[in-house]
């Protein structure tokens, strides 16, 4: 299997060298408005979209222009309008808004594709027009390099290398199987076993936050100890982040090492987690009581332990399955009863029909398990499949946010249409076409 991973390392940088990658960044995002002002220019005018083709050739006449635009690397500048075609593209095949115009500040990124060069027994990295640099090396990164992403967090940098490797995906020595209920008071309850919970120091990031957030209130707009009590604030937020990020590397892998079957439920974290406020015109109920909920949700971290399952798990050779969450929390383990009554509380699971009492996340992951084994056994003797009930963990490729891996394609038959008397597939629940992989942000 060919995969493409990120490691993510510090950057140590005296202060002459992050001055000059802020210009560069500064560059880049110059030249990401020019080229969304001339589009948007070619649009109003009714004339058609510049494609990527056309924008590097106007690149050069910005660069006569602006000739200062030639201090990054020129392939730096391409990738920018490659980011922008790519923005239009996700535009007219999803739901995303057109591209906006970049501010400083907010994703001050540089992707660095060619003339990169990575030496792992010194731990630097040799940069194109910024020479060698030195990385907070704790760990290697296997595979050829494809491309640096240099990406700026807070005060300092960061570099994200991706390589590509091809990796043989073992047979599962473990034969156990799990079943995993992502809740709200506890982060994963398996089928069996501990409850996986958030580490203490999460809640302890949480409390710190809200004094910080207090602290900017009080500080006077457009000032300099405003800016200082933001910093401090985004800080906080990333350390959190970083430390939420490593204990769910650790959690899945270790989920993923000891078991050959993965059950989980087919959550829907965007709409579970979407905003009641409503409009003017219909307000929303419980506002206040369903933000709460969705805090509690995206605190959790449901989407990103799904994505980690699902490449640890491709990897691995493990069977990863997302059933439908429907009825999962109401309906008995025993005997399979359905009824709303027999949720007692949020933590109390109690059958009406059989009297069976267990914890209610306990026996939802049992649920979950359930349905998966059946799933499987019914696609095996080649029955038709429920919505959500196919093999999750199909995805083989892995990159950073920064620097996101392309799948490779593949020649595949053409498929025929039930008209033709082809067969109706349902599709894979959790097939990603570019999965996120995050190595650890070393402090």
């Amino acid at each position: 299997m060919l995969i493409r991973q990120g490691f993510v390392y510090a950057l140590r940088l005296k202060a002459q060298r992050q001055i000059l990658l802020r210009r560069w960044v500064g560059c880049r995002r110059f030249v990401f408005n020019a080229a969304l002002k001339y589009q948007n220019a070619e649009l109003a005018a009714g004339r058609g979209r510049p494609g990527y083709l056309a924008l590097s050739t106007w690149l050069l006449g910005l660069k006569k222009v602006h000739p200062w635009l030639c201090e990054p690397p020129a392939q730096a500048l391409q990738q920018t309008l490659k980011d922008l075609c790519t923005a239009w593209e996700r535009k007219s095949k999803s739901k995303f808004g057109p591209p906006r115009f970049k501010k400083r500040g907010k994703g001050d990124t540089i992707r660095l594709p060619q003339y990169c060069r990575y030496n792992a027994e010194a731990g630097v990295i040799h940069l194109p027009k910024l020479g060698i640099v030195r990385l907070r090396h704790s760990r290697i990164a296997e595979g050829a390099l494809k491309n640096v992403t240099l990406r700026l967090q807070g005060q300092r940098w960061v570099a994200a290398l991706q390589t590509e490797r091809e990796i043989q995906v073992p047979t599962p020595v473990a034969t156990a199987a799990v079943g995993l209920d992502f809740g709200v008071n506890v982060c994963i309850m398996p089928s069996a076993g501990t409850p996986i919970e958030l580490p203490s120091r999460i809640s302890r990031y949480e409390r710190r936050i809200r004094r910080l957030q207090q602290s900017v209130s009080r500080k006077q707009r457009v000032s300099a100890n405003r800016r200082k009590a933001v910093a401090r604030l985004g800080a906080c937020f990333r350390r959190m982040a970083a430390a939420r990020r490593d204990f769910l590397h650790q959690e899945t892998t270790r989920l993923v090492a000891t078991h050959a079957l993965i059950a989980i439920e087919d959550l829907k974290v965007n709409a579970m987690t979407a905003s009641a406020a409503g409009t003017i015109e219909a307000p929303g109920k419980n506002v206040r009581a369903k933000s709460s909920l969705n805090r509690a949700i995206l605190r959790n971290g449901w989407s990103m332990a799904r994505s980690m399952l699902q490449y640890k798990a491709a990897w691995r050779g493990v069977k990863l399955v997302a059933v439908p969450a429907l009825f999962t929390s109401q309906t008995c383990a025993t005997c399979g009863h359905r009824a709303a009554e027999s949720r007692k509380t949020q933590a109390l699971f109690q059958c009406v029909a059989c009297g069976h009492t267990e914890n209610a996340d306990r026996n939802a992951a049992e649920n979950i398990l359930r349905r998966a084994q059946q799933q499987l056994a019914r696609g095996s003797r080649g029955d038709e499949i429920e919505p959500g009930g196919s093999p999750a963990g199909t995805a083989g490729y892995a990159g950073t946010h920064a620097c996101e891996g392309a799948r490779g394609k593949q020649q595949r038959p053409r498929p025929r249409s039930a008209a033709q008397g082809g067969a109706v597939r349902l599709p894979l629940a959790g097939t990603v076409s570019e999965l996120s992989l995050f190595g650890n942000l070393h402090p």
